[in-house]
């Protein structure tokens, strides 16, 4: 359903936090240096976040087109309680990333939502005797609500290093699993035209049967501004052999302006995930990482995929030296499942300039 494109404005995607968790380190030690004990490290950090893609709820996709500063504008929050924690033994170490975001912002796309139905969608609700064709389009701008939340974990190990009298380098491979929640709150505009065939003493409030179609349809609407014409297209009278007659209308109701709302419900999944992470010491504090995974592989989501640089340095603030960490991440997801009332589904790219501290001990 979703082809890779999620998000902002560079390379941007993968995993959100996972492999990035180690990539906060300040300090690189020769594995052959490296004391037996373990050290930890956690790392409070922002992610100021751009989004390129589309999602998708209950069939209805919306292209998405976000920058930092729209999210500032509309969001309640901007990724937060985002930290990373790893513990390190030698060459082995630990880590775990959580990063969780409550979005808005606006997007834009063009659907059909329930085209050219024949028969009769609303057969389950009683008293309504009616046959339907329904045709609805969803036009224009939207507006969305994205609630985010990535957990990752896994391991790291140091295949190799070098070092000379200035800096030090080390070649890490990692893997781990990403739990995944995802939920999209739409609100779109709709428009789209309804013929009834009524027979008959059936009667009919266009603006009830508007609403129904659309509840049917699994959207949740909201009808006070919206603009409804009808017509009776044709009327006419049948005697069969009984005399007893029957009126048959045909009814065509016309309208815009539908403010609905669409839900994918949580979306959620694990996603195995391997990499590999370059680690440059220059010294004095001064460290340059480089990470990048790849992830999905079907089992959880489609595909998915990481980059991340940090440049980490130690920074004084009052007397007391604090190792600041600062860089660049994109991670990119393609997930989709199907929904009682269409797919459900994110392809985002979500990436930004990220900026933090390292604690150690």
């Amino acid at each position: 359903m979703i082809s890779l494109r999620l998000i902002g404005p560079t390379v941007a995607s993968a995993m959100m936090l996972m492999a990035a968790g180690p990539s906060f380190g300040n300090n690189l030690t020769p594995a052959s240096q490296a004391p037996s004990e373990w050290e930890f490290r956690l790392t409070p950090y922002a992610w100021l976040l751009n989004l390129n893609g589309d999602v998708t709820a209950r069939g209805i996709t919306s292209d998405v087109d976000a920058t930092f500063g729209d999210l500032v504008d509309k969001s309640d929050s901007l990724m937060a309680f985002t930290g990373l924690f790893e513990a390190r033994r030698g060459r082995f170490s630990l880590f775990a990333d959580v990063a969780w975001a409550d979005l808005s912002f606006s997007g834009s796309g063009t659907r059909q939502a329930g085209g050219g139905r024949a028969g009769n969608p609303l057969n389950r609700v009683p008293k309504f005797n009616a046959a339907l064709d329904a045709n609805l389009k969803v036009n224009g701008r939207s507006e969305l609500d994205y609630e985010s939340t990535i957990i990752q974990s896994g391991a790291t190990y140091e295949v190799a290093n070098w070092s000379n009298a200035n800096s030090h380098t080390a070649l890490d491979l990692l893997g781990g699993a990403r739990y995944w929640k995802q939920e999209v709150d739409m609100a779109v505009d709709v428009s789209g035209s309804v013929t009834a065939q009524l027979s008959g003493n059936a009667t009919v409030n266009a603006r009830d049967l508007v609403r129904r179609v659309l509840v049917a349809n699994g959207l949740k609407p909201e009808l006070r501004k919206v603009k409804i014409a009808t017509r009776i297209a044709e009327k006419k009278g049948i005697s069969p052999k009984n005399r007893t007659k029957t009126l048959e209308r045909t009814l065509e109701i016309e309208f815009e302006r539908a403010l609905a709302s669409a839900n994918s419900g949580d979306m959620e999944w694990v996603d195995p995930f391997v990499g590999a992470r370059v680690r440059h010491e220059f010294g004095g504090g001064q460290l340059l990482t480089l990470v990048a995974d790849v992830g999905g592989f079907g089992a959880g989501s489609d595909f998915s995929w990481q980059t991340i640089a940090t440049y980490a340095f130690d920074v004084n603030c009052f007397g007391a030296p604090i190792n600041t960490v600062v860089g660049y991440r994109a991670l990119a997801v393609d997930y989709s499942e199907d929904g009682a009332f269409g797919d459900n589904g994110i392809d985002l790219i979500e990436h930004g300039p990220i900026l933090g501290f390292n604690l150690r001990w």
